[in-house]
């Protein structure tokens, strides 16, 4: 059986080509830039006044000074002050040469000859953005591979830009799977998984479709079927672990998907599968307990859709650990936790079954088999992708059971 780690490595070296596109700034939001995004000028283009007031040409200890005009934010006047001249000067304006800045408020105000109130405002270079200060021409403001967000483009708006090439949306084609899902009686399971996945690989940026298929060869096939007719990912949920009902991997085959791998030394989601078509197309099979979904959907799957999104995919960070934690399992943990001012939380859970334990949670932590952690060392952390820092689900009281 694979390790997680040999897993993740023979997802990297899959190849791929991904497609772009080109569209306006203002429809970019989340998607991933595929070329890196230059300054077309200096940023500052000019040197900017950055307070409202008067600039001055100094005049040895002079405090008086004769105005000589007016420049707006917006204006680009050719004014040349002498020693003992100013100019009124509004934030954001050219700074003419060889002046510094006195904010009105050290000033008299006055529109003729202006006095300025404080002498220690008479200093050279004061209340400047130098030309250039925050970025030159070629310099980038993006990365290619870098996910866009509204700071990042205005960014980009910056540097000139008012499109950008983009990856494409990954087509994604869910399919859960089970007589049980959607059920009304006792051993009805309510539907958590498609709802799961439908919002989370719109967090990943994917263009999603999603049906549900019984535990029916036939009727199995036929959705694979049409997941796969426009797909670059299909990914189905449950059937692909060693029951009597799991028939996806069969049903993958007889559709000319070729096994990756299948089976993963990783607690939760040991069953996952990964296939791919000879023409390109992927296909994952996730097992069906809704932690073990959230684990592989961002493990095994993110991997996957990373090939297709230019290399982009959550990354993991470093933090201390809240509490003390031994993992005496023989795979390797990945446990929902939470973030807090100590650091990174596991989540008490009752196994893969366990959502709401999950959804209480901000992300996974990685514990590797036989691992016992004292508080305060460092742990891997993978944020859920699409969850903003505590915007996560309450755990209800627990009761403790006999074993």
């Amino acid at each position: 059986m694979l390790t997680y780690d040999e897993a993740v490595e023979i997802l990297r070296e899959l190849d791929t080509a991904p497609t772009m596109e080109t569209i306006p700034l203002v429809e970019a939001d989340g998607r991933i830039l595929a070329q890196d995004a230059n300054l077309d000028r200096d940023v500052p283009g000019f040197d900017r006044v950055t307070m409202d007031g008067y600039a001055v040409a100094l005049d040895g200890d002079a405090t008086i000074f004769e105005v000589i005009g007016t420049i707006h934010a917006g204006e680009d006047k050719d004014y040349a002050p002498a020693p003992g001249q100013a100019v009124r000067i509004m934030t954001g304006a050219p700074c003419p040469p060889g002046t510094t800045v006195v904010p009105i408020e050290q000033t008299d105000g006055a529109t003729d000859r202006v006095t300025i109130s404080e002498p220690d405002a008479l200093v050279p270079g004061r209340h400047i953005a130098w030309r250039g200060e925050d970025g030159r021409a070629g310099d980038p403001v993006a990365r290619a591979g870098s996910r866009l967000n509204p700071m990042v483009l205005a960014a980009i708006a910056m540097a000139g830009l008012t499109e950008v090439e983009v990856h494409r949306r990954p087509r994604v084609r869910i399919v859960t799977t089970g007589d049980e899902v959607g059920g009304t009686g006792r051993a009805g399971i309510r539907d958590t998984n498609g709802p799961l996945l439908v919002t989370l690989m719109g967090a990943f940026g994917c263009d999603v479709g999603r049906e549900h298929a019984k535990d029916d060869p036939g009727d199995l096939r036929q959705a694979l079927a049409r997941a796969a007719a426009d797909a670059d990912v299909v990914v189905t949920v449950g059937g692909v672990s060693a029951g009597a009902k799991d028939l996806v991997p069969a049903a993958a085959a007889s559709l000319g998907f070729e096994q990756v791998f299948h089976k993963v030394a990783m607690q939760p989601g040991k069953p996952v599968l990964v296939c791919r078509h000879p023409e390109g197309a992927f296909f994952v099979g996730l097992p069906g307990n809704p932690v073990s979904v959230i684990a592989t959907a961002h493990l095994i799957l993110g991997p996957v859709l990373s090939r297709l999104l230019g290399g982009w995919e959550p990354r993991w960070i470093s933090l201390p650990i809240g509490c003390a934690w031994t993992h005496r399992g023989r795979r390797r943990l990945f446990l929902p936790a939470t973030l807090g001012e100590g650091g990174v939380k596991p989540v008490r859970w009752n196994g893969s079954g366990d959502l709401i334990a999950a959804a209480a949670g901000d992300g996974l932590i990685d514990l590797l088999p036989g691992s016992s952690l004292e508080t305060g060392a460092t742990v891997r952390f993978l944020p859920y992708v699409g969850v903003r820092p505590s915007d996560h689900g309450a755990t209800p009281p627990r009761t403790e059971h006999a074993s």
